[in-house]
């Protein structure tokens, strides 16, 4: 039996770094009190509340304001009364259950969060009128909801296992009782969660592997009973409408209700008055009828929509008895609007949240960075998109703009990456002592598809990580699942349907950390966005946190995919999960930032399969150098120091569980990149920058080039690297380091033999074309002639240039540069900046034309055209990419001259 917390630890006392202060079996008795300075133990248990948000200056803040959750205080205080009065009025199946099930002897006995939850429900259904005055649970949809709010990993399914017991065998007791119900319709917001509902440890009486069955949730004299309950577990995708097929063509329409039951609600029969479970039921909400959202919460609202107007025809059809919802985070999404927005639901009558679950052993505590030698007030790895956004090349002259492809934020990401890699691989070791048959696990989470690619590329090809995360012959232990990646997997397997591809690729994802299974050997999963829910994998241990995270709500679920413990055996001894880059709050409902104004109509603008002869491709031109010779050297007088310091990137940070004054928290400890500095080999680090150069100038038929660039590598880096006090040499193992030599080394290379120019490609992404899908709020127009389906113009001139390039014969294909990232580095009063020139047109003679609409010109246009001058010699030079031109047009009637002009030219070869 599992071990209990320690009883002995004085209130009002820090324990020593555990942060477990109570019996995982009993109500809680104790909590932190979490106040300013050394955090201290409390007597009695935690009130029940949220956090609101504020808004102000337009945007949703978090305060300090702890609003009550009244109801829920209220029914825990009347359902702690029923239980020491002994059940009063209950039933005697249900006194049976309870006996049963909370028999202080029982080996598999439920914890306190799944009785009190279940209790609750019980209490509500059969405690007698008078103890029930003063709750009064508003009814939102045309039967009655109710939310019990539990914390990821504390066991919401054994809870649904319970509900379905408890109300079930009370209906066969008594068919007349028209307080339960026998037949149950448990609804899932994803494939993962329904096989997970209806596998082992589920929720299907007859399957001798159920939670029933497992955990042993029937008493005998009752068991024989148990496999006449009705039990359908469906994907809330099954509750949208269809057309009514028994229509004829003309005369159909949507199909009534009763069909629609009949259809949906298969395994469950006629059977009326159901039970609806509601697993993850923060996706079941109503949304108002005139929600206007952006395109980031389409799904949710769709999802929302189909969901709940599923259940109303159940309803209507078929009656529902009663409606349980089930959910870490029982609380309105911001897509809902108004007052509304991330605030609990109405109906909440039950509340273990994740505080309560880790001072009671349940789950992971989770350490966020408080502290590092950086100097600055705030960690730099805790909300790391703040720093990773700013590192991103930025559109144009537009700031805001950081989706783009290329490599340079890996600059701020390397460093965290390999810290975290580090306390990763001081786990993996630990569990190797232990025997442990499956290895710890490391997230990342990325916030767009190209992002996740390249780190891939990064930790499992490249190795930059740490050895343990490259994919070899003898697994994959690096795996990247996202969206594009299903797609492409349902086109890449030869003779193999697309859903079995993809169904592949999700039983993967889904059995990381199950022993024996697909995806036991995976040590890394590079995701974009987050994780799918009742994603259940119990060795997750770091999370690397690489987007915007707008919402507690958001960070609470990401975070929740490293909560679930790895091993039950002594609840008493904590389990740490790493979490970087999630602006992580232990209070729930708050909201970190974000616009709250009502985003305008977007247009999806997408390549067209069907259209893909039209495909263009360009090359990603990250510098342009001289075209060097057989003899290569340095001006290093030109190149300026380079600094390694704790300012940039910090070498050391202090992660604890956060419960006030950084440096007061629990289970702290201080991580670093030392691991990453064992494997780090200066030799190797100059052969392969070496390398990358004689790559970057295009010589890799000349061999002899090599051994004069690692030459040039090691000088400068003997003589024009500094090192802060106390600082390793071995940090040039960070990529910032790396990249920042690569780049100066470019910039000062000499040769007295050529005088023509070369690109210098990105590394990882070396050539660009016009596959896309996104949406905006921008103008746009369909197109015919180009790959992608609209053009999205900024203004008229644009427009006429599209609608021209389209009538005109000698234009094969088109495309506007609107997230292609087709850039041009130019250098401006100092600074460095990239230049998207707007249209790429490819002639019936097969050269290229790189157009740039102006309407009027500006002081630092010069400079941005003196840089594609020397960009299209360099393209020409390099010559892979066939032949290209730079025209400037001010007027529709100056593009018609620029491909007359280049019409008349021979064709490219």
């Amino acid at each position: 039996m599992p071990k209990q917390a320690d009883a002995d630890v004085p209130v009002g006392q820090v324990t020593d770094q555990n942060p477990i202060i109570n019996d995982p079996y009993q109500e809680p008795s104790r909590h932190w009190h979490f106040g300013e300075g050394t955090p201290v133990i409390r007597d009695g248990r935690r009130i029940a509340g949220y956090i609101p948000p504020m808004v102000k200056g337009g945007q949703l803040q978090i305060t300090d304001e702890l609003v009550l959750l009244e109801q829920v205080n209220r029914i825990r205080d009347r359902v702690r009364e029923w239980r020491e009065g002994g059940y009063a009025g209950a039933t005697q199946i249900t006194r049976a259950l309870f006996e049963h099930w909370f028999d202080p002897e029982r080996e598999m006995r439920p914890f306190f969060a799944q009785r009190e939850a279940i209790e609750t429900i019980a209490w509500l259904t059969e405690a007698a009128s008078e103890r029930r005055v003063g709750i009064e649970i508003t009814k939102y949809e045309p039967y009655e909801r109710w939310a019990i709010k539990l914390a990821t990993g504390a066991g919401k399914t054994l809870v649904m296992g319970m509900t379905i017991a408890w109300s079930g065998l009370n209906k066969l007791a008594n068919r007349q009782d028209r307080r339960f119900a026998d037949a149950f319709l448990v609804v899932a917001p994803n494939l993962t969660v329904k096989a997970r509902l209806t596998g082992d440890d589920g929720l299907i009486p007859s399957d001798p592997n159920s939670a029933f069955q497992r955990f042993e949730l029937v008493p005998g004299q009752l068991a024989g009973v148990i496999g006449q309950l009705k039990v359908q577990v469906i994907n809330w995708h099954q509750l949208a409408p269809r057309e009514d097929p028994r229509r004829s063509v003309l005369r159909r329409g949507e199909e009534s209700d009763s069909a629609f039951c009949r259809r949906v609600l298969v395994d469950l029969g006629p059977k009326k008055r159901l039970m609806v479970l509601n697993d993850e039921a923060h996706h079941a909400w109503r949304p108002p009828p005139d929600l206007s959202v952006n395109r980031d919460e389409k799904d949710d609202v769709l999802e929302a929509t189909v969901w709940i107007n599923g259940l109303e025809r159940v309803d209507r059809d078929r009656e529902i008895l009663r409606c349980i919802d089930y959910s870490a985070t029982p609380m309105y999404p911001g897509a809902v609007g108004g007052e509304k927005a991330w605030r609990p639901f109405e109906w909440v009558v039950s509340d273990f949240g994740l505080v309560d679950a880790i001072e009671s052993g349940l789950v992971k505590v989770p350490r966020v960075p408080t502290d590092d030698d950086a100097g600055t007030a705030i960690p730099k790895y805790r909300n790391l998109w703040e720093h990773v956004k700013k590192a991103l090349p930025k559109r144009g002259d537009d700031p805001g703009d950081v989706h783009h492809p290329l490599i340079d934020y890996l600059s701020e990401v390397d460093g965290p990456l390999k810290q975290l890699a580090g306390a990763w691989h001081e786990t993996y070791e630990t569990w190797i002592e232990a025997d442990r048959a499956i290895p710890p696990v490391m997230i990342i989470v990325c916030n767009e598809t190209k992002m996740a690619e390249m780190l891939e590329i990064h930790v499992a090809r490249r190795g930059e990580a740490g050895p343990w995360f490259i994919n070899d012959a003898t697994g994959d232990y690096t795996v990247r699942i996202d969206s594009k990646l299903l797609a492409e997997a349902e086109m890449r397997e030869e003779g193999e349907s697309a859903q079995d591809a993809a169904a592949r690729l999700r039983e993967l994802v889904s059995t990381v950390g199950k022993e024996g299974q697909p995806g036991a050997k995976v040590r890394c999963l590079i995701s974009v966005g987050m994780l799918s829910e009742g994603w259940d994998a119990r060795n997750v241990t770091q999370v690397l946190g690489l987007r915007a995270f707008q919402s507690q709500l958001l960070c609470e679920q990401v975070v929740g995919r490293g909560l679930r413990r790895s091993d039950y055996s002594d609840l008493s001894k904590p389990e740490f999960v790493d979490v970087y880059g999630v602006p992580f709050q232990l209070l729930p409902f708050a909201r970190a930032s974000g616009s709250i104004a009502q985003p305008p109509t977007t247009t999806t603008v997408r390549s067209l399969r069907e259209r893909a002869p039209l495909r263009l491709e360009f090359p990603r031109v990250e510098q342009i150098i001289s075209d060097l010779g057989d003899v290569v050297t340095i001006d290093l007088e030109s190149i300026e120091p380079i600094r390694v310091s704790p300012e940039n990137d910090p070498n050391a940070t202090w992660v604890e569980f956060e419960v006030g004054t950084p440096g007061k928290g629990i289970g702290g400890t201080t991580q670093d990149r030392h691991a990453a500095y064992e494997n780090f080999r200066m030799q190797r680090l100059v052969f392969r920058l070496a390398a990358d150069l004689v790559t970057d100038i295009d010589k890799r038929d000349k061999p002899w080039l090599f051994p004069q660039m690692a030459t040039i590598v090691r000088d400068v880096i003997l003589q024009r690297v500094e090192y802060a006090k106390g600082v390793d040499e071995r940090e040039l193992c960070n990529h910032r380091y790396w990249a920042e030599l690569r780049n100066r080394i470019l910039a000062a290379l000499r040769s007295e033999e050529r005088d023509g120019l070369l690109p210098v490609l990105n590394t990882y992404e070396p050539i660009g074309d016009t596959t896309v899908n996104f949406q905006t709020a921008k103008p746009a127009e369909p197109t015919t002639k180009s790959h992608i389906s609209h053009v999205v113009y900024d203004s008229e001139l644009e427009l006429q240039i599209m609608r021209a390039l389209e009538q005109d014969d000698r234009v094969i294909a088109y495309a506007k540069n609107e997230r292609l990232f087709l850039e041009i580095p130019y250098r401006w009063q100092g600074t460095t900046g990239r230049y998207r020139p707007d249209f790429v047109i490819r002639l019936a003679n097969s050269r290229t034309l790189v157009i740039e609409a102006k309407g009027r010109k500006r002081e630092r246009d010069d400079a941005k055209l003196t840089a594609a001058r020397r960009w299209i010699q360099a393209i020409n030079c390099w010559s892979k990419l066939g032949h290209w031109e730079l025209g400037i047009c001010f007027t529709e009637a100056e593009l018609r001259a620029l491909i007359d002009e280049h019409s008349m030219q021979p064709v490219a070869a």
